[in-house]
């Protein structure tokens, strides 16, 4: 019955179409949190918190787990031909037959209260690793090297087929390469070793032993873009298509995703934004976004690109336009003023239309006069008729 239920759990698991299967202490291990990881010739050898698994797998599924039990946790292991050497936290190095599972104290008067870190089979000896010092046996003349040593932080470049893992803020995520860019898992996973086993991984962790199969991993790499997230007016949500805004004190804030090039931290906006006063030009890290305030009125063009503290940049370039109508329209100074105007324009339409009107009377005066004068002459020449002021008294 258990047997059935183990491999309807395993089951459920692959139905769940992901390239993470998790194994816990419902699947068989002694305990969930899982330190370490040895492979051996026909086992995998994995050291929890409540003692050492040897899983026996048939492909990359797990068929078989047997326990061994300890009082603290399993730490550090190091398979070496028909034994395994365990480290245990606080309690040093014991030496582990496979044929009995019974522990051997290796070196107590050394290494007896010691927190091991990591193990090293080597051709002389054995080489034990703690947070601060190095021992290096000698098993042929039983003598040993104390020097002073410092294990750096877990910090993997796992590489499985075209897929790479890498810790990112602790966890473990996707890497690419080509961006420097980071891809979380679906399961946030906090490793503390791994083992590359049948075309996959498998991940120590205080969740689990987590498999990564990347040949189920869907998730694909794109070119490194920029996306708009909001757009705020005045801190409500805003449409992000052009904009025309009415005259006032107005507070644009834009928001973006940037994917391929990592946190929001770790990415600068550029901008440029092109008015009535000119061009700025402007950068922001990507967290806070972009604020637009004190504007004019006039029409706008803002243009945003994003490029990364490792200097990848997006492949595009986000466009937005917006415009701030002028303050005098639709008020009533714009009406008085519209309406002062075509008063003065009338007044100088009306003074220009009279004075070429008197101009034009003045011309037709002259015309009649100079007409009758003439008239007047012609009539005195027919009669012999001469001006007063032309005869002599």
């Amino acid at each position: 019955m258990r047997s059935l239920t183990f491999f309807l759990l395993l089951f459920s698991l692959r139905l769940l179409s992901s390239p993470i299967t998790l194994y816990t202490s419902k699947h068989g291990l002694i305990n969930k949190h899982v330190n370490c990881i040895e492979r051996g010739k026909d086992f995998v050898w994995i050291g929890t918190n409540g003692g050492i698994n040897r899983i026996d797998f048939r492909g990359e599924k797990p068929i078989k787990f047997s326990p061994r039990g300890t009082s603290v946790p399993v730490t550090a292991l190091e398979n070496d031909g028909k034994i395994i050497w365990v480290g245990l936290k606080g309690k040093g190095v014991y030496m582990m037959p496979k044929e009995n599972y019974k522990f051997i104290g290796f070196r107590k008067d050394v290494l007896g209260d010691k927190e091991i870190l990591k193990i090293e089979k080597v051709s002389k000896g054995l080489v034990v690793y703690t947070s601060t010092k190095k021992y290096e046996f000698n098993f042929s003349d039983k003598t040993y090297i104390e020097s002073e040593h410092s294990i750096k932080a877990y910090n993997p470049v796992i590489s499985i087929g075209s897929k790479t893992l890498m810790i990112n803020h602790g966890k473990l995520e996707r890497f690419n390469k080509s961006t420097q860019s980071f891809r979380p898992l679906d399961l946030a996973i906090l490793a503390n070793d791994h083992l590359n086993f049948h075309k996959g991984v498998l991940i120590a962790s205080p969740s689990g032993l987590v498999y990564y199969n990347p040949a189920e991993d869907t998730i694909q790499f794109g070119d490194p873009m920029i996306k708009l997230e909001k757009v705020q007016l005045n801190g409500v949500d805003t449409i992000a298509e052009r904009l025309d805004l009415n005259w006032d004190n107005h507070v644009l804030n834009y928001h973006f995703i940037c994917s391929e090039l990592g946190d929001k931290n770790q990415i600068t906006l550029n901008y440029t934004l092109t008015g009535p006063d000119g061009e700025s030009k402007g950068f922001i890290n990507a967290q806070e976004g972009i604020e637009l305030s004190e504007l004019g009125h006039g029409d706008y063009l803002l243009v945003v690109s994003a490029v990364n503290e490792k200097k990848i940049s997006a492949t595009n370039k986000l466009r937005f336009k917006f415009s701030i109508e002028s303050p005098l329209k639709d008020s009533i100074w714009f009406y008085l003023i519209i309406t002062g105007a075509l008063f003065v324009w009338t007044l100088l339409v009306n003074g220009l239309t009279r004075a070429k009107f008197k101009k034009d009377i003045k011309v037709l005066e002259d015309a009649l006069i100079e007409k009758t004068n003439k008239l007047n002459t012609i009539e005195r020449s027919k009669y012999g008729l001469v001006e007063e002021d032309e005869l002599e008294l």
